[in-house]
């Protein structure tokens, strides 16, 4: 009987890792060197379950440094031939940036991936929530890098910063001193 349990979980467990695997948005950030970053994206649908239509990343920061639109409408989010880019509405985060194919024959088919996707950001990367979406409803929520936490302060920005408080500190250290001198 134990063995026979030990097979049928043996054989679950198989079944589950050798099931299609979700597509994958998978995000890199590459630091400029001058406080910003370069994030781009893949759509990696090679084991996915059903074309994706459409993605998007759900921040959680309101704020945002760059022009949510593509390109080709005046924004400074680069996309491949056939995708737009937006603001879109945030599910969990409060600022989502959008991505749609604008013809069936540009969606991410299962088995293939597309890149292609990226902006610039001075927002340091971690972890946000992405979401994407076929175009008859199947959705499918993960994780990937992207511009998740407040901008990265520039060296001398935050060496004026220690500064400032060494010098409020020592005032402050002054005027304690005279009010027990008094």
């Amino acid at each position: 009987m134990d063995s026979l349990r030990l097979a049928g979980g043996l054989a679950l467990a198989i079944a589950l890792f050798a099931s299609p695997a979700p597509a994958s948005v998978i995000g890199s950030a590459l630091d400029n060197g001058d406080g910003t970053f370069t994030y781009s994206f893949e759509v990696d649908n090679s084991a996915g379950s059903f074309d994706v239509s459409a993605w998007s990343l759900d921040l959680p920061n309101a704020a945002h440094d760059w022009d949510p639109l593509d390109t080709g409408a005046g924004g400074d989010v680069t996309v491949p031939f056939n995708w737009i880019a937006g603001e879109g509405i945030p599910v969990t985060g409060l600022f989502a940036q959008d991505f749609l194919s604008l013809d069936p024959s540009s969606d991410v088919l299962v088995g293939s991936k597309l890149g292609g996707f990226s902006f610039k950001s001075s927002l340091a990367p971690g972890s946000v929530t992405v979401h994407e979406f076929s175009a008859v409803g199947d959705s499918l929520t993960s994780s990937t890098k992207g511009p998740a936490t407040a901008p990265v302060p520039e060296p001398r920005a935050a060496l004026v910063f220690a500064l400032g408080l060494l010098l409020v500190a020592s005032t402050l250290n002054r005027r304690a001193r005279r009010s027990v001198a008094a």
